[in-house]
Parts: C-alpha cells; structure tokens; sequence
C-alpha cells in the first residue's frame, strides 16, 4: 500500500479503491500493452469489466505513472457516481469529484 510521507506518495499501488470497488493495477512497459485488446497505444486505462486498471511505466517518473493512475481513477470515481448520465452543474461535478477523491484517497491510506 501506498504510504504518506511529507506530502508525497512513495510507491505504486497494486490496487486501488474506487467508492466501493477494488480495482487491481498492472504496470507495463509497451504501451500497446496498456489497451485490454491491444489496439491503441495509451499512457493509462480502466476497464470495469475486468476492474483492473493498466498504466504505462517504461521508466517514466513517478509524478507522469502518477498522473496516469489519477486520471484513471477519475474515470473509475465518474463512472461509480454515475456522472455521465443527464446534465450535471459545474459545481456539482466539482463536489461529486471531491468526494469521489476523498473517499478512494481515504480507502487506499492515502490520507487519514
């Protein structure tokens, strides 16, 4: 599990809590690798089928293997919250991504 340490994370979960469900994450090194059917080249996916979640290291820093498990993350938090379905305010958007945030950085010890 990740740990807190001055502020930063030092290491890459093998898994995530997204509100709920448990998502494993596998790190590979092509990034044909990352798409689950192996037609795109991608930085990062999330698949709810499989509840997995694949990220492209290959070397790249942390904060870059970072930002591609959050981005991913938030698609996990939007389809969890069921944000895509209707028209939802800017506002909202913003305090449903929080909360999403809030309690999977909560669920995986992120934050306390």
């Amino acid at each position: 599990m990740a740990e807190l340490k001055t502020g930063v994370l030092k290491s890459r979960p093998e898994t995530i809590h997204i509100l709920g469900y448990e998502y494993s994450v596998e790190y590979v090194d092509k990034p044909s690798e990352v798409d689950l059917y192996k037609r795109d080249s991608l930085w990062g996916q999330i698949d709810f089928w499989t509840r997995s979640i694949r990220v492209l290291d290959n070397g790249r820093g942390d904060a870059d293997v970072w930002e591609s498990i959050l981005h991913e993350t938030l698609h996990g938090v939007v389809s969890a919250l069921r944000m895509g379905e209707g028209k939802v305010s800017e506002e909202h958007t913003i305090e449903l991504l929080a909360l999403g945030l809030v309690d999977t950085f909560s669920r995986n010890g992120w934050i306390a």
